[in-house]
């Protein structure tokens, strides 16, 4: 245990090192008091990212935004927010969002790691669940702080992963009804999209909805069946061995983005089961998405 710690605290100073200057944790809503209950951390001895962690996080009361910004700002380079999974019950904090935030960061992208409130559907309202109201949120904070973090405003898109990857296509496909919380492109990784079966993440359905949710609540964050013409253009990626999120779920909002004709890519890999982040192993073929993704990225903007 204590060699585990030595070892925990190592890998710490080494990420923060030559990061002082580029990285900050930003508070979604400045003043907002969190629960009396702290947060829960769990930290995984398996699937390390790039810096030794692998943490999820529960019982989250204020959410964040950690903020990496390039050493040299490109104009022309997009800002991204993260939304990592964790089937609406968690946030994979580090393979899915800070591993993904060095990424980007190191090629010019500026990029925001949403540490957002889990749904609790049993007090829902009318409102929306507080995941996606974070994820909106998010977005209108790069677009409010663009200038002092030389964000392009004509360039913000949302990237999420599993349940990740329904929560940022909802704030596309779903809105928050402003144009400041529209991104301008989605990327999505072995995204849950449909709740309804059989091809639904049961998991992620109960903890968005609750438990005994309506049909038609279910149809309406089935997310294909909300796709309509002028929606952002999606980079939609999923592994067909994925045998916890479906691969029919990439393939229904690909149909129901063509059907609208919604610009649209779907990156289809044999092998890479769920949960690859920026790939399983070097080389392999789930390796291929992050560049593919800058490169479709870079394409949207004409270059």
């Amino acid at each position: 245990m204590k060699k585990t710690l030595l070892c925990w605290l190592a890998s710490s100073a080494l990420a923060l090192t030559g990061l002082a200057q580029s990285v900050q944790e930003w508070p979604l809503y400045p003043g907002l008091a969190g629960d009396s209950a702290p947060e829960e951390t769990l930290y995984r001895p398996k699937a390390l990212d790039d810096r030794g962690f692998n943490r999820t996080m529960r019982q989250i009361s204020v959410p964040t935004l950690t903020v990496y910004r390039p050493a040299k700002p490109r104009a022309d380079r997009a800002a991204l927010v993260v939304c990592p999974g964790g089937g609406y019950g968690a946030v994979v904090i580090d393979r899915e969002g800070h591993a993904f935030a060095r990424h980007f960061q190191a090629q010019g992208f500026t990029v925001a790691v949403l540490k957002y409130r889990l749904p609790q559907p049993e007090k829902a309202g009318a409102s929306l669940p507080l995941s996606q109201l974070d994820a909106l949120e998010a977005v209108r904070t790069l677009r409010r702080q663009a200038a002092e973090w030389n964000v392009n405003l004509a360039r913000i898109g949302i990237v999420g992963s599993s349940a990740g990857g329904h929560l940022a296509a909802s704030v596309a496909i779903i809105g928050g009804g402003d144009a400041a919380s529209r991104p301008d492109f989605v990327g999505l990784l072995y995204p849950v999209i449909t709740l309804e079966p059989p091809h639904a993440h049961a998991g992620s359905r109960t903890r968005l909805l609750g438990e005994n949710a309506s049909a038609e609540l279910v149809a309406a964050w089935s997310l294909h069946r909300r796709v309509q013409p002028g929606l952002p253009p999606f980079f939609v990626v999923h592994a067909q061995d994925d045998k916890v999120v479906p691969i029919e779920n990439a393939q229904l909002l690909a149909q129901a983005l063509q059907q609208a004709g919604v610009p649209h890519r779907l990156l289809v890999f044999a092998t890479g089961g769920h949960g690859f982040s920026l790939g399983r192993t070097p080389g392999a073929e789930s390796a291929r998405w992050p560049a593919e993704f800058v490169a479709w990225v870079d394409g949207l903007a004409g270059k």
